[in-house]
């Protein structure tokens, strides 16, 4: 195996960084949004929407960088995180149903970043 990288290949690893910084931040914010008072909740919701407005940026830069063979790679891993996160939620639902399990807003916003950066390893590791 060889590991020649293209100039694609060097351009995309910052806005997928960035794209995961932002979504730590998201979810730091949107851990911190449950402990501030009153106007503070409404700075931190316009951050909040100003951090996502950004991670949507960056993955659009991410997307239109790639070639083919990372497109492919790409819908591969949506692909596998949509289907991950439909199974995830119907079990947590089902759960959820018997007042077993309550999920938070991160942990259904980690159900599809996970399986995403999961599916983008699994299928970038299968394609080298």
């Amino acid at each position: 195996m060889s590991s020649e990288f293209s100039p694609v290949d060097e351009k995309q690893p910052r806005p997928l960084l960035e794209f995961y910084l932002s979504a730590l931040a998201f979810a730091s914010a949107l851990v911190l949004i449950e402990y501030l008072h009153s106007p503070w909740r409404e700075i931190l919701r316009v951050l909040m929407i100003a951090i996502a407005g950004f991670a949507v940026w960056t993955v659009i830069r991410f997307l239109r960088v790639a070639d083919e063979r990372q497109r492919r790679t790409n819908f591969r891993a949506l692909r596998f995180a949509f289907v991950a996160g439909l199974v995830l939620s119907l079990f947590g639902g089902f759960v959820q149903g018997f007042g077993v399990l309550h999920v938070s807003w991160i942990g259904v916003l980690g159900l599809q970043l996970i399986p995403w950066s999961f599916g983008l390893i699994l299928y970038s590791w299968r394609h080298q």
